[in-house]
């Protein structure tokens, strides 16, 4: 699937879940900030998604990606993300704003800095990782 067609087949699960009309949702639409959506529509989006799209999403999906490249370093101090956590985050998530990983930021506050992209994203790497599997 092409990004655009990905978007599109997404923009009607993000409108069902936060309410957004299409003229708000853009990829870089921020899901709690723009969308208003809320921890828990995350969690039901991902649902959707699954269904729709017939992939499955973990819930700690971005931070176990960046964890797997800090073997010996720490992910987490105190509840805030360390400098190397806040760098490969924003190597496992090129679609958000580099600023948005700023020192100080929370584990629990990482779903308020995911956009409409990351999700385009998302679904585009494990449906073709899906194909493959398929296809091998």
């Amino acid at each position: 699937m092409t990004e655009q067609e990905t978007f599109e087949k997404l923009l009607p699960l993000l409108r069902e879940v936060t309410g957004a009309r299409a003229e708000q949702v853009t990829m870089a639409s921020n899901l709690m900030d723009d969308l208003g959506a809320e921890s828990i529509d995350l969690l039901d989006l991902s649902f959707l998604i699954e269904e729709a799209f017939g992939i499955t999403i973990e819930a700690d999906e971005f931070e176990r990606q960046a964890t797997e490249q800090i073997p010996d370093g720490q992910y987490e101090r105190d509840g805030l993300l360390t400098a190397e956590a806040l760098e490969e985050l924003k190597k496992a998530l090129p679609e958000v704003p580099a600023e948005k990983f700023r020192p100080g930021l929370k584990k629990i506050e990482v779903p308020s800095v995911l956009n409409v992209g990351v999700f385009v994203h998302l679904i585009q790497r494990k449906v073709a990782q899906k194909q493959e599997a398929v296809d091998a």
